[in-house]
């Protein structure tokens, strides 16, 4: 005899996450889970899930779970995980820690890297990548045009493929012009662009100067906190959320959490805003020391209205909160948890969760 039904968790045994039956007194069990987030049926395991992306370190007792299905597992990974660790400002922390070793700034991404040293190549582009000392990242330098109004010092750097006919109507009678290049190839591809581009030293009054990239640079780093990131942050939150149940989908799946759900996985935008930055961003080392725990943290509790949030703060670089439930009409269940996540350790402990969680 066969018995088929749905249960709270992917096996009877947390030690045991890959079974899939049971056979008790002659009676074969199959176990059927569902995924919280697009609710799929099967009777198949569930991959592990990490609460925390691998790509922001691997931690001892790490938390996994396995009540997100493999298509969604997938999804996360490459849709939204992918742009977290490499377009956001936690992105670049990852070099501090030797647990990066791409390159941030790419034209066209949603993060960018300017010069901000005083002198003729302020604002200018450049790229970050890993550096040969230990923990450290070093700068790129791109080849690009500079263009600021007569007697100013407000400097507007382009690359080659965003210099457009646009841009050159754009400029006053007597403007000042910079190349920024490390090679005289990449001198000859910028005057060639400039030519492409219609641009004619004889039709504009232009004070001409290249500079080369210096051996030591600051930048700041801007990046775009779109939906993409959005989703990205509440992911790790509802995760938290799922984990700090024990993984409960009668739980989870209430239409209660449909809201966060439906914006995590189909990027359907809720009316009002489900995740919010708290506090400036804390890129370097120095502003971040005195930090409960050097690497992660996230908690999730009631507020004092009765609602349901998590901070996330990755790298304590910044602080989010999510609002996972605005109203939750269903039995009123304990809920405060909070975990560090030590990167010098490499040990995820659980913490008494008010600590972490403003009320």
């Amino acid at each position: 005899m066969v018995s088929l039904f749905p249960i709270l968790r992917p096996c009877f045994h947390a030690s045991e996450p890959d079974c899939v039956t049971r056979r008790f007194q002659g009676t074969i069990v199959i176990i059927v889970s569902t995924c919280i987030y697009c609710r799929r049926i099967s009777s198949e395991a569930f991959p592990a899930e990490h609460v925390i992306p691998q790509s922001f370190g691997r931690f001892q007792n790490g938390l996994t779970l396995h009540c997100v299905c493999r298509d969604c597992n997938q999804f996360f990974g490459h849709r939204l995980e992918l742009h977290f660790a490499r377009e956001t400002g936690e992105s670049v922390v990852r070099y501090q820690y030797g647990i990066r070793d791409g390159v941030a700034g790419i034209p066209g991404s949603r993060l960018t890297a300017r010069i901000t040293v005083p002198g003729p190549t302020f604002g200018a582009k450049v790229l970050l990548a890993p550096d040969s000392r230990p923990n450290r990242m070093q700068m790129l330098y791109l080849p690009q045009v500079g263009f600021a109004a007569e007697n100013s010092y407000d400097w507007k750097w382009y690359l080659p493929e965003e210099l457009n006919q646009e841009v050159l109507q754009s400029l006053g009678p007597n403007t000042q012009l910079r190349y920024f290049f490390s090679s005289p190839d990449e001198e000859q591809m910028l005057r060639a662009r400039m030519r492409e581009v219609g641009f004619s030293s004889n039709t504009k009054h232009v004070t001409w100067a290249t500079i080369l990239p210096q051996p030591e640079m600051t930048a700041r780093i801007t990046y775009v906190f779109d939906s993409i990131i959005r989703r990205s942050v509440a992911k790790i939150a509802f995760n938290y959320l799922a984990y700090a149940v024990g993984e409960d989908t009668r739980l989870l799946l209430r239409a209660d959490f449909d809201v966060v759900r439906s914006f995590i996985r189909d990027e359907v935008i809720p009316q009002e805003e489900t995740v919010f930055i708290a506090g400036n961003p804390r890129l370097s080392e120095e502003s971040r020391r005195g930090s409960l725990v050097d690497g992660h943290m996230i908690a999730v509790g009631w507020s004092a209205d009765e609602r349901i949030l998590c901070n996330v703060s990755i790298f304590n670089a910044m602080t989010y909160q999510v609002m996972l439930c605005r109203t939750y009409e269903g039995l009123w269940f304990p809920l405060s948890n909070a975990h560090l996540f030590d990167l010098s350790t490499k040990e995820a402990r659980a913490v008494p969760g008010h600590l972490l969680i403003p009320i």
